[in-house]
């Protein structure tokens, strides 16, 4: 019964330590996509910033050549 046994907990262990070995890659790769993930919403809060300033220059111009254009006309 031992002999039949053994091999038996020897296959679950192997497929306990694999099943770690995968766990651990995958916290791995999770950590760095959500790193990565912190990275891109940064990087798209400042491109909406600057969007936003760009914007408001654009408005700024536009009010001011329809005051000259009012004024010289």
């Amino acid at each position: 019964m031992m002999a039949m046994q053994n091999p038996e907990l020897q296959s679950l262990q192997r497929k306990i330590e694999k099943l770690l070995t995968v766990h651990q890659a995958l916290r791995e790769q999770n950590k760095s996509m959500r790193a990565a993930e912190a990275s891109w919403q940064a990087e798209r809060a400042k491109l909406m910033q600057q969007n936003e300033i760009a914007r408001r220059k654009v408005n700024e111009m536009i009010t001011r050549l329809q005051t000259l254009e009012r004024n010289s006309g």
